[in-house]
């Protein structure tokens, strides 16, 4: 009987630990589903601020130190002609679905944000123009963010 009684409890822990291991897999993976996007849907997105006002669509994506450092948003303009071409910093944006993201921004101040011509790119290496964009939205530059600057050498 005691032998019984051990191998039934044996059985239930690791019964307990084989279900709470699936459950923390299916909980990571849900998370990890949650956070994941594609850049091929990211560009098309339309990009709206807070008070549902369409501010433009993201048109392509800018990569630093392997990280999505800028979305590029088309802002005004018809069929290209009068458009600005706004870097805006991936972290002020919030994916709200598969095609539509959201900027905390009024369309006053999105006017006077850095911009550029398709055919006069800013140097996105050139650190100063970087800090100055990220600033203009009240944000830090990845590498600042947690003392990442020491580990680059800045």
């Amino acid at each position: 009987m005691r032998k019984l009684s051990t191998i039934i409890a044996i059985n239930m822990i690791a019964l307990v630990l084989v279900l709470s291991g699936a459950f923390a897999a299916e909980m990571m993976m849900t998370e990890k589903s949650a956070t994941i996007h594609y850049a091929t849907n990211l560009i098309g997105a339309t990009v709206n601020n807070l008070q549902g006002e369409t501010l433009g669509k993201i048109i392509d994506l800018t990569i630093d130190q392997n990280r999505i450092t800028f979305a590029v948003l088309s802002h005004g303009g018809v069929l290209g002609v009068g458009e600005k071409l706004i870097p805006v910093p991936m972290s002020a944006l919030s994916i709200k679905d598969e095609k539509t993201v959201l900027l905390d921004i009024s369309k006053d101040k999105l006017a006077t944000a850095p911009n550029f011509e398709r055919s006069k790119r800013p140097d996105f290496s050139n650190r100063q123009w970087t800090e100055d964009t990220y600033r203009f939205y009240g944000l830090q530059p990845f590498w600042k963010e947690s003392g990442m600057e020491h580990m680059m050498g800045k």
